[in-house]
């Protein structure tokens, strides 16, 4: 059922592997998870990187811990999925760059299953959103760009043809930006002609059926969105991390320095 993992980020590869599993069915809802030595004899880890991931999944609504009896693959549900996730995300830049940690994953996932199972309809459908998301980008237009790359990652998941990752990943996108003020901040620290290149490098990789490319891809896509937040938002304030708020330059400060804090906690649109 799992595979030994490559020494890249353990606790990540060991997400990546359950989440495969139980999306395919491998790992049905309900079924208990073999015993931790077991698990990490499969995977080839060690046990702390293996509770890692099993925190992780946790946190995410796809595993439940009972004990003493054991863990179990949780049923997955919107409204169990929503109350789980809504207790990391809590509409701040801090809680977006850990989701984000949790998302590349999937999004990796879907973007390496679309290029196995897509079909040319399917295909063109992905390709369909790419000119829209290069004249956003040439506009500057970030709400039309917000849109379009809204369309290209559900046309790549509808390419995986799993109805439950469909389900998942647009779960996690209304999630995501479920605070306006949070969308907006995130999208102005963003390089509008990079985020059409990594868009069209995913798209390619699909189209030349490169699983492990488009992968590849995905995940330098959401890695180059965590930076490029990271730049833009230092600490906030009182001295936290992002998570209290964020900085947002103003279109005078742009130009001239100045730097106002916008807080974007329960701000809603």
């Amino acid at each position: 059922m799992f595979a030994p993992v490559k020494p890249r980020s353990v606790s990540d590869e060991i997400v990546e592997q359950m989440i495969s599993a139980i999306s395919s069915g491998r790992l049905p809802t309900g079924s208990k998870l073999p015993p931790e030595r077991a698990l990490s004899h499969a995977f080839g880890v060690g046990r702390q990187a293996l509770r890692e991931a099993i925190q992780k999944l946790q946190g995410m609504g796809l595993l439940e811990v009972r004990k003493p009896q054991g863990t179990f693959v949780r049923a997955l549900t919107t409204e169990a999925l929503h109350h789980s996730l809504t207790r990391i995300l809590r509409g701040d830049v801090g809680s977006f760059l850990r989701f984000l940690d949790i998302r590349k994953w999937m999004e990796a996932m879907t973007a390496f299953e679309a290029a196995e199972r897509a079909t040319d309809e399917d295909i063109r459908r992905i390709e369909a959103t790419l000119p829209e998301l290069e004249s956003a980008a040439a506009r500057r237009d970030r709400e039309a760009l917000d849109n379009a790359d809204m369309a290209f990652h559900m046309a790549v998941v509808a390419a995986t043809h799993n109805a439950l990752m469909v389900h998942l990943v647009d779960t996690f996108g209304n999630l995501m930006w479920s605070s306006h003020g949070l969308r907006l901040a995130v999208l102005r620290a963003q390089n509008l002609e990079a985020i059409y290149q990594e868009h069209a490098a995913i798209a390619a990789a699909i189209r030349r059926r490169a699983p492990d490319g488009a992968r590849d891809a995905m995940l330098h896509h959401i890695e180059a969105i965590r930076a490029r937040v990271e730049r833009m938002f230092g600490p906030g304030p009182d001295g936290e991390a992002t998570g209290a708020s964020v900085r947002a330059r103003s279109d005078a400060g742009e130009a001239g320095g100045e730097t106002r804090w916008v807080a974007v906690s329960g701000a809603s649109g």
